[in-house]
C-alpha cells in the first residue's frame, strides 16, 4: 500500500464508476458502490497518515487498511467485468507489507 498506489486505484475507479447518476439502469447501483469506495479510501488514507506518524496503532490497523485494499481490488475487478475490456480487464495494484514498527 502506498498514496501512489491508492490514488492509481481511487482514479480508476472513479472513472470506471462514472459520475453520479439519479436515473437509468445503474442508478441504484452507483451511489452504493461510490460510498463504499469512498470509505475504503478513507481507511487506506488513515492508515497510511499513522504509518507516517509513526503511530503505534499501525499494527491494529494494518489487517484492517489491507481488507479495505482487497475491497477496493475486488471492486476494480467487478467494473472491470461490467466494461468491455476483454480478457485480463482485471486491475491489480499490489499491496505492500506492513512497515516495520
Amino acid at each position: 500500500m502506498s498514496r501512489e498506489g491508492l490514488e492509481r486505484l481511487r482514479s480508476l475507479l472513479a472513472e470506471r464508476i462514472g459520475a453520479p447518476r439519479e436515473h437509468g439502469e445503474d442508478g441504484g447501483r452507483v451511489e452504493p458502490l461510490r460510498r463504499q469506495v469512498h470509505h475504503a479510501v478513507t481507511g487506506i488514507d488513515a492508515y497510511l497518515s499513522a504509518v507516517e506518524a509513526g503511530s503505534l496503532t499501525v499494527v491494529g490497523l494494518h489487517e484492517q487498511a489491507l481488507d479495505l485494499w482487497r475491497s477496493l481490488e475486488r471492486i476494480a475487478a467487478a467494473e472491470s467485468g461490467r466494461e468491455a475490456t476483454g480478457p485480463g480487464g482485471a486491475v491489480r495494484v499490489p499491496a505492500q507489507s506492513a512497515p516495520a514498527a
